[in-house]
């Protein structure tokens, strides 16, 4: 099953010329969640859509827009808006949650909690990447 986010990680494993194992080993996502985001259409947690990010050097409200099917809208030219105001996103959020079935909200409000923790931490370091700072 074909997905945006499976369509979005087999572009960026051949645009980057980078196996599959490759992104396992150095972003540490498990082989078989790879596998089931590229041939089952799965949609990983949280913390592996940042891991993905970070290692594709993506943004990670990118990579999380793709895997929830959120569309991208322009920040500028809202009225009353700038291009830091995030307001536009809490109500895309806000209405996605409002479609979600009551049985799954729980689980909804979890992921966003995981979000809350994931916001304070610094992008994923990248085992084997070049430390250009020292």
């Amino acid at each position: 099953m074909d997905t945006e986010l499976s369509a979005w990680l087999r572009s960026q494993l051949k645009e980057r010329h980078v196996r599959a194992r490759t992104v396992v080993v150095n972003a540490g996502v498990g082989g078989a969640t790879i596998s089931d985001i590229l041939n089952r259409g799965h949609i990983p947690r949280i913390e592996t859509l940042v891991r993905l990010a970070d290692y594709f050097d993506t943004s990670r409200e990118t990579v999380l827009r793709i895997a929830a099917g959120l569309p991208f809208k322009a920040r500028a030219g809202r009225p009353g808006s700038s291009p830091q105001d995030d307001d536009y996103l809490i109500d895309e959020l806000l209405e996605a949650f409002r479609q979600t079935p009551d049985d799954w909200k729980q689980d909804a409000l979890a992921e966003v909690e995981s979000w809350a923790r994931l916001a304070t931490r610094p992008p994923v370091h990248i085992l084997g990447a070049a430390d250009e700072e020292k």
